[in-house]
């Protein structure tokens, strides 16, 4: 294989932490801010709000990233987090269990708890996220049932950040996968949706990885197709500037089953 082809999101040269670091991390600024900050202030609205309500939440996000439920566990009981590549579901499980050399998320609790006033409150909070963790399930999207023989109660809410356009190699896989998830909502239940528009790759290490590139109306037909009402829509044009990735914004999608 060539060193300047672009790998996928399930190859084991994806390095879960790297990708959080790279993207989500403490150090970071403007991504920071646009990446991380800017969609856990958009779930709190959200939720905090009342029209996104429920006991049982599922998330899937990208590399070893928990942050949208440091937000989610305040007004979730239960969240079960789905995740289709091994190494960052090690990474995941290696958070939960707080073991040296996971990936640092205590910026993102803090900012998190900084939405309420609580921002002092920050590892309190990781240990709430974990406490409200009630699986990590693998989510294999080879097979025709991803789940394989697990059983999920049906969710009130489902939360999918940046995942389907890292992990969707054309537009039948996307809609395929995104079907799929949605059967896990219940009827009238949400989806909140994040996603980077547009873009084509996204750089871990030295490694390039491909993306699938869509727009806004291809993902309101896809959600349409998969049986949702599109209840709103934001579009925050991209500020970040850096050659490690090529989005042109970041959509917000919030919609309802409704069969």
């Amino acid at each position: 294989m060539s060193c300047t082809e672009q790998k996928h999101y399930h190859d084991e040269e994806l390095d879960a932490c790297l990708f959080f670091d790279t993207y989500f991390g403490a150090d970071k600024t403007i991504a920071k801010k646009e990446l991380l900050e800017e969609p856990l202030r958009f779930l709190y609205k959200l939720f905090s709000s009342g029209s996104v309500k429920g006991e049982t939440l599922i998330n899937i996000s990208t590399g070893s990233d928990v942050s949208k439920n440091f937000v989610a566990a305040d007004f979730f009981k239960n969240i079960i987090l789905l995740e289709s590549s091994d190494c960052c579901m090690k990474a995941i499980e290696s958070w939960i269990r707080n073991e040296p050399g996971a990936a640092g998320q205590s910026h993102a609790a803090e900012f998190a708890c900084s939405l309420i006033g609580q921002s002092t409150e920050c590892k309190k909070q990781e240990e709430k996220v974990r406490r409200a963790i009630k699986q990590v399930v693998k989510w294999d999207i080879t097979k025709e049932n991803p789940l394989g023989a697990v059983v999920l109660p049906q969710a009130d809410c489902i939360v999918i950040v940046y995942y389907l356009e890292a992990v969707c190699k054309d537009n039948d896989i996307y809609i395929n996968l995104l079907k799929k998830l949605l059967s896990l909502l219940k009827i009238g239940g949400h989806l909140v949706m994040i996603a980077g528009t547009n873009s084509s790759y996204y750089m871990v290490g030295q490694h390039k990885f491909a993306a699938l590139a869509h727009n806004e109306e291809f993902m309101q037909k896809a959600l349409t197709e998969a049986g949702c009402t599109v209840v709103s829509t934001e579009t925050h044009r991209r500020k970040f500037k850096s050659l490690l990735t090529d989005y042109e914004s970041i959509a917000y999608f919030v919609c309802r089953k409704d069969g």
